[in-house]
């Protein structure tokens, strides 16, 4: 099950504690409890009662990506980016006209965190 929880500040509380202390010692850390969670903004179940099978999903990876100007950054643009916005109407004018601003362009992520509910390891 892919679980995403929309408008961001509706991330359920223990979540949120769970990655605030993810990187303290193991006696201060708040352990993640997706039963707690409440009902996804999306679900799409998964497992061999579905359509689904679990079968279909090994050897997964997550992968991060850089649209630029994808559906999201591109209808953002005004909001995210008003200085550029100023220059240029869109993100992928500015990006054309600025190529040189994205000679070092980096993330600072701090994790990566993946969790199941208990009945979901229950279908594999």
């Amino acid at each position: 099950m892919l679980q995403a929880f929309t408008p961001h500040g509706d991330m359920p509380r223990n979540l949120a504690d769970s990655i605030r202390t993810a990187s303290k010692p193991a006696e201060e850390r708040v352990a993640p409890d997706p039963d707690k969670w409440g009902l996804p903004y999306g679900y799409f179940p998964i497992g061999d009662s579905t359509n689904c099978p679990a079968s279909h999903f090994k050897n997964m990876r997550l992968v991060f990506n850089l649209a630029f100007c994808g559906s999201v950054a591109g209808n953002r643009y005004n909001m995210d980016c008003p200085n550029e916005a100023k220059k240029q109407k869109t993100c992928n004018a500015w990006i054309t006209s600025e190529p040189e601003e994205l000679d070092e362009v980096y993330w600072k992520i701090r994790g990566v965190y993946v969790y199941q509910r208990d009945w979901v390891a229950r279908w594999v």
